[in-house]
């Protein structure tokens, strides 16, 4: 698993820049209409035919600017260059042109030229941060660190509070400073921004494979998966992480049994539990479903919730313990089998869930949600 730097936040932040007046010509116009239809083609043969009727207009590096960006839209990176620094020969005064040709000559690996861009469109807005930072970012993917950290400080000097720019410094002294330099600066990312996602996730990464500190891996992974939307591109990887994780160690609920079971106390004991889970305090509610199963460990109901408190969180081995052990306590009970099943399966373990589902059905064929979850286990 690899650190998450933030090229593509920051290539969304500069890519790409306002386009200043709009010439009047006709075609130009046109071209413009096709392009908000989303006729990508049409527009650039308007756009190219617009340029070849005013050849030598300076209105044309405007235009070159408007080409570069369609072609890029296009996903044809090497002509959006040739068309950027078109731009940039007809009116080298561009602040927004030369990041835009910054950005596509570091799509094409040409890094000496893009920092050559970017320092020169740097010098025209001293206060904006994102050309330094991009230059910070092109000497990161040539692994010279030092380079990477010195342009970032500087980026940062023109936005100290800029939890990307600390995240991409954070990721750069890992591989000088080492691991507690990191993590130090990624902590203080996190107290002024709880909720930001990339430091959460590269906080788990690092204690992971750097510290092996698989506990504080795990805690961050769990917290990232309830900080972003299943939608985001390292969910997945922090699902596979925390698997992983949970397959080396086995991990099993852990609680003192009773002497002999006081379901009064247990009762007082799940519905502050309950409390807590309405809340969606996932910690607090897990702590006191588990004294309430300390104070009756028959309590079918409590390791029934503990489970849906465990999955809530990601904690999938700790759900899948819970939900067995409901199962063990009450046969007959659909929903904790099904859990059951859903947490074996998001463990990938298909035969668990599809023996659990079987059960599930044979009491209950209708029942919806195993008949759609079967269906995903055997595909």
């Amino acid at each position: 698993m690899k650190t998450r730097w933030i090229l593509p936040a920051l290539l969304v932040s500069v890519m790409f820049f306002g386009c200043g007046r709009k010439p009047g010509e006709k075609l130009y116009h046109e071209a413009l209409a096709e392009w908000n239809d989303g006729n990508l083609v049409r527009a650039r043969a308007l756009l190219e035919k617009s340029i070849r009727r005013r050849t030598g207009s300076l209105e044309n590096a405007e235009a070159y600017n408007r080409l570069g960006t369609l072609l890029w839209e296009m996903g044809n990176r090497k002509e959006a260059v040739k068309a950027f620094t078109e731009s940039c020969r007809l009116d080298s005064g561009r602040y927004e042109v030369l990041c835009n040709l910054g950005v596509a000559l570091s799509s094409q690996n040409d890094f000496s030229a893009a920092e050559h861009a970017f320092r020169e469109a740097s010098l025209m807005k001293p206060d904006d941060p994102r050309p330094l930072a991009f230059v910070g970012v092109i000497y990161a993917k040539n692994q010279k660190w030092d380079e990477a950290i010195h342009n970032l400080n500087r980026a940062l000097a023109r936005t100290p509070n800029d939890p990307r720019l600390q995240t991409a410094l954070a990721l750069a002294e890992l591989n000088t400073a080492g691991a507690d330099a990191a993590l130090k600066r990624l902590q203080a990312v996190l107290k002024q921004n709880p909720d930001y996602a990339p430091a959460i996730f590269n906080t788990a990464a690092i204690y992971r494979y750097r510290t092996k500190n698989q506990a504080e891996a795990k805690r961050c992974f769990e917290l990232f998966l309830r900080k972003t939307p299943e939608t985001d591109p390292f969910a997945e990887q922090a699902h596979e992480a925390l698997q992983a994780m949970a397959s080396a160690n086995g991990e099993k609920i852990s609680f003192t049994p009773p002497r002999s079971p006081n379901r009064i106390n247990a009762d007082k004991n799940f519905q502050k539990a309950l409390t807590y889970h309405k809340k969606n305090d996932l910690d607090n509610a897990a702590q006191w479903y588990i004294k309430a199963i300390e104070a009756d460990d028959t309590y079918e109901q409590a390791f029934y919730n503990l489970g849906l408190t465990y999955y809530a969180a990601n904690r999938l081995e700790l759900a899948s313990d819970a939900f067995a052990r409901a199962v063990q306590l009450d046969p007959s009970s659909i929903d904790a089998r099904y859990n059951s099943a859903l947490a074996e399966f998001r463990l990938g373990n298909s035969d668990r869930a599809q023996r659990e589902l079987s059960i599930v059905l044979s009491q209950r064929p209708d029942y919806q949600p195993a008949i759609d979850l079967m269906k995903r286990v055997r595909k």
